[in-house]
């Protein structure tokens, strides 16, 4: 069983990921907030956007996941810079000295906010949106997505496995319906995909991957063949048709 930390484990990704991964791996839990986890011990309260609160908190990871930062596009940007570029930085670097072997960093659809605009507002009848287009962020959030990204290939030259998932669209409820739009029916995750995803992204021998995490979708927007092939992710789910267990 790997060990994996979790950064942001109170979260939204966080918390579907602890009942995700839990028993298959043990989990160490970090979060600002701390406190209990739902699936039992504790959250080890850090900020970290604060470097000496980092220091030696990864020690004895195999993995370390990263999806601590501020997830509102619309957050004032001191935030973002300080939650999101800064703290990332913080973060990479405290898990590269801690020996952690890999680094799986919440990427999101916002890296081709653009084009994803395009697409659904049928102002662009380009073929489905690949890993290897050029980003296209129109907020500081997207921005701090492909920062994350940058400093991650710069990690996988120094010796650290690194994988970006791009996250689609997950919600507390894993009820697509409750959402219902053309954006959410393109980049929907189910609960259950997005575990795959993450787990298929520890268990990966890579030096540097990017993926999606996104359910296999009717109204897609995104190119899955190269998740498929490389990561060996397969989603089960689809906005359309999505039944609500």
């Amino acid at each position: 069983m790997k060990t994996v930390g979790i950064t942001g484990a109170a979260g939204n990704v966080g918390t579907t990921l602890q009942k995700g991964l839990r028993g298959s791996h043990i989990l160490k839990l970090f979060d600002i907030n701390g406190g209990s986890s739902p699936t039992g011990g504790e959250i080890v309260s850090v900020d970290t956007g604060e470097r000496d609160q980092l220091a030696g908190l990864f020690s004895g990871l195999d993995v370390l996941i990263h999806l601590a930062g501020n997830p509102r596009p619309n957050a004032p940007k001191a935030s973002t810079i300080r939650n999101n570029f800064v703290s990332t930085s913080y973060v990479f670097e405290e898990a590269r000295a801690a020996g952690a072997k890999k680094i799986i960093f919440a990427s999101s659809n916002f890296y081709h906010e653009g084009d994803i605009g395009n697409l659904l507002h049928a102002r662009d009848k380009r073929r489905l949106i690949t890993l290897d287009a050029p980003p296209t962020p129109q907020c500081l959030y997207g921005e701090s997505k492909v920062f994350g990204e940058t400093v991650g290939r710069h990690l996988s030259h120094l010796g650290v496995q690194f994988i970006a998932l791009r996250i689609g669209w997950t919600v507390p409820e894993d009820n697509p319906q409750l959402y219902d739009g053309a954006y959410m029916r393109a980049v929907f995750c189910s609960h259950r995909d997005l575990v795959q995803a993450f787990s298929k992204a520890i268990d990966v021998e890579t030096d540097f991957m990017t993926a999606f995490a996104v359910s296999n979708n009717s109204s897609a927007v995104f190119d899955l063949e190269a998740t498929r092939n490389r990561l060996g992710f397969n989603p089960q789910d689809d906005a359309d048709n999505f039944i609500i267990k």
